[in-house]
């Protein structure tokens, strides 16, 4: 599985790769883009590119590792297993209504912050609650890391998404921002009632074969059918099938799952099979791991979040300047004891795995783990972790490639491609501007850097068609992020939630094209108003 992941990278960047051998790369003079013969990528860059990819992405791998180990702690306690199977009885009979719930919650949270990446610190628990109700693992995958890329697509305040378009196209905040919440209620609607369709098609197909086949399973000979059964499971990626109910297996590992698909779905996103809980009574008390889960997410969305850049609020750089100015004496005690963390809203990714490793040892202390426990726990979360944390940070290889260009001043096929775009029309063109956008998003998976490379071609337009041009950019540079290999948090879904990047294709396929339509048309109407 891990292999069909790699291969959809791999082909991603040979893409870039043959058009570096045939589209030239263009630098500008001013507005003005002049072309300067291609700058092939060679054959000892083809393994030195995605070596550099690994160390300048190192804090990615870094993130979703620390991620990692805090689900490692969390299972070790035996807490995190109590806490899921709390939720799933308070929400038995309701599972319908905890989906909804989960997408909505997704959404909400992406748009408000646009901090995708911390918020994948949500993800494990969800998808574990999800499982334990029955739900497959597109679905698990579409209602949490699909919600968040959806929260993306409708950003109305996340700082990552139109806080971008704020500083870079000179946009406020609030730009566009009752068609963003229309678009927001609207997109969300269509992937819950998306997603609710599938399962409904999923639980009536299982259904109808489970009860079709009866006979055929009881009347076949254990001996004679146990093998074939037994290799065709493999191929559906369950490890224990017996000759007795080889349609019922079938079915469940393409949709709902079976209760013993339900236990090995929801153990492999934990650590059970690594670490050995220490607690394992039923009464376990859970309300402990969830006031330090609940406190380290409100941290971690207050402190990452750029308040002043983006409501120019300085209320934590006033706090962080008056602890740091105190002093004994002479001495500058705070200066010294905090030296090497940022104020509050200037936090980054070395903030959050701070956070994370912080929040770890506090669950151990409270629960007792001893520290070989603790380090037990941890280090198991991070192997399971592991192969996730390297496929995100893989996702940037072409990134790696246009970044050290842009960096040596030589340009980039990227601009080329703009350029000839953008040449078609005079002013701005919904349609050329959204196609641009969303082959744009293919090459450069960070909005920041596809922003600052149509940033000359988007500033070119006056100020009500550039309103809309950062609508439409964000948007669908967000709609790329559901479809295309190189976004780093499809590929970590992707990774962690062990599904083929085709068999994501194919079902999110639909629901992309319909939300890239709709941001056209809306798009549309906005420049005929």
């Amino acid at each position: 599985m891990k292999r069909n992941l790699l291969k959809a990278i791999g082909i991603s960047f040979l893409i870039f790769v043959v058009l570096s051998w045939i589209i030239p790369v263009g630098t500008f003079d001013g507005s003005k883009l002049t072309t300067n013969g291609t700058d092939p990528v060679g054959l000892f860059d083809l393994v030195g590119v995605p070596v550099s990819t690994l160390l300048t992405f190192a804090l990615y791998i870094v993130v979703f590792a620390a991620i990692g180990g805090f689900y490692g702690v969390m299972e070790k306690t035996g807490a995190l297993s109590a806490w899921v199977d709390g939720i799933k009885a308070k929400f038995n009979g309701k599972e319908k209504g905890f989906l909804i719930f989960t997408i909505i919650f997704f959404v909400v949270l992406s748009s408000l912050t646009g901090l995708t990446l911390p918020l994948f610190v949500l993800v494990p628990l969800f998808a574990m609650v999800l499982f334990a109700m029955n739900y497959d693992k597109i679905t698990a995958m579409v209602s949490t890391v699909g919600a968040l890329l959806l929260g993306s697509v409708c950003s109305t305040y996340g700082f990552n998404v139109s806080g971008y378009t704020k500083n870079l196209l000179s946009l406020d905040m609030s730009n566009q921002i009752v068609t963003k919440v229309i678009l927001l209620v609207v997109l969300t609607a269509a992937l819950i009632f998306f997603v609710l369709k599938f399962g409904v098609k999923a639980e009536k197909k299982t259904a109808k074969k489970v009860v079709a086949e009866p006979k055929k399973e009881v009347k076949a000979e254990p001996k004679k059918v146990a093998k074939p059964a037994a290799k065709k499971a493999v191929k559906t990626e369950t490890k224990k099938t017996t000759a007795k109910k080889p349609a019922a297996k079938k079915a469940a590992s393409k949709t709902t799952t079976t209760k013993k698909k339900t236990t090995k779905n929801t153990k492999s996103l934990a650590v059970t099979k690594d670490v050995k809980k220490v607690n394992t009574k039923k009464g376990i008390n859970t309300l402990p791991l969830i006031i330090i889960f609940v406190l380290l997410m409100l941290v971690t969305l207050v402190g990452l979040y750029n308040w002043y850049y983006a409501f120019e609020i300085e209320l934590f750089n006033d706090i962080h300047t008056a602890i740091m100015g105190v002093k004994i004496g002479d001495y500058p005690i705070f200066e010294n004891l905090l030296s090497g963390i940022s104020q509050i809203g200037y936090w980054g990714n070395s903030e959050f795995v701070m956070l994370l490793v912080i929040a770890s040892a506090l669950i151990a202390w409270v629960y007792k783990l001893k520290f070989n426990e603790f380090v037990e726990g941890f280090i198991a979360g991070v192997r399971k972790m592991l192969p996730t944390a390297i496929y995100a940070a893989l996702a940037s290889v072409i990134l790696t490639v246009l970044y050290q260009a842009s960096y040596a001043g030589t340009g980039t096929l990227v601009d080329t491609l703009f350029a000839k775009t953008f040449g078609l029309t005079d002013g701005f063109n919904v349609l050329v501007t959204g196609v641009a956008s969303l082959f744009g998003s293919f090459f450069y998976n960070d909005l920041y850097y596809l922003l600052a490379g149509m940033n000359v071609y988007l500033t070119g337009f006056d100020a009500d068609a550039l309103s809309v041009a950062g609508l439409l950019v964000q948007s669908v540079y967000s709609v790329g992020m559901f479809i295309f290999p190189t976004s780093v948090l499809l590929i970590a879904g992707l990774s962690y939630f062990d599904v083929k990047f085709k068999d994501w294709f194919k079902f999110i396929w639909k629901f992309a094209l319909v939300a890239f339509i709709l941001i056209l048309l809306v798009c549309c109407i906005l420049t005929v108003l």
